[in-house]
């Protein structure tokens, strides 16, 4: 049988209701619409922002201010933090009323077209790393994210993993506690661990995910991280990336 990729995107419970298909029934993609990985934030404040219920924060330096926001499904449960894929065009005001200018260039008013929520979780650690997982999983891309406006620096995680049930699939990013010290060269290391569940290998998805860095491993003598995974194609490799 020929195996085909689709698309897979890790919801965190907060988001349950907040589905693929349920977007789609608003989605309008068009020329004019653009796409960013961004913070959620529900306590950005600035003078001269309208009162909304939460603000997206683009990791290319720009506030975005939601004017549609309450087109979003009632079931949607945001919290401060939250990483996500927006898409988004530039919100326009009835006709001859011109568009929003603010004094500030790094603001934008928008009108969302689809989020596609990031699970987004914390660094786990613990004696026992295999508990988390060793199945092998072909990482696509690895990059850092946040650290705009006050938001937090992230792991930004894209890999594919073969399944059936991928949402069954858990992710995680581990300190094993076994290692005599978590930096190497300066570097902190981390590993990413993937469970499948025995779950069959059926069709190739792609995952996307990220992690909150903070405390130790994000010290101003940190260099970077070095993370170890477990590869399908190249079995074990360190990848390093420099803050």
């Amino acid at each position: 049988m020929k195996r085909k990729k689709t698309t897979l995107i890790i919801f965190t419970a907060l988001v349950v209701g907040l589905t693929l298909s349920s977007c789609n029934t608003w989605l309008d993609r068009g020329e004019d619409t653009y796409a960013s990985w961004a913070t959620l934030s529900m306590t950005y404040q600035e003078d001269g922002l309208p009162a909304r219920p939460f603000y997206f924060i683009t990791d290319d330096t720009l506030v975005l201010c939601p004017m549609n926001h309450s087109s979003v499904d009632a079931n949607f449960k945001p919290f401060d933090g939250q990483r996500l894929v927006l898409f988004f065009k530039a919100h326009k005001f009835a006709e001859g009323t011109g568009t929003p200018t603010p004094e500030k260039d790094h603001i934008a008013y928008i009108d969302i077209i689809q989020m596609q929520m990031m699970s987004t979780k914390g660094i786990v650690s613990t004696l026992e790393p295999d508990t988390l997982g060793t199945d092998p999983m072909e990482p696509e891309f690895l990059w850092f994210g946040g650290t705009v406006f006050g938001t937090n620096r992230y792991l930004n995680v894209q890999l594919m993993i073969p399944a059936m049930e991928p949402n069954d699939h858990t992710f995680d990013l581990v300190q094993d506690l076994n290692r005599e010290s978590p930096l190497e060269d300066g570097y902190y290391f981390l590993e990413l661990r993937h469970n499948e569940k025995k779950d069959a290998h059926f069709i190739d998805y792609t995952a996307r995910m990220s992690f909150l860095l903070d405390g130790d491993c994000a010290a101003e003598d940190v260099k970077g991280l070095k993370i170890r995974i477990r590869t399908i194609n190249q079995g074990v490799k360190i990848y390093t990336l420099d803050y």
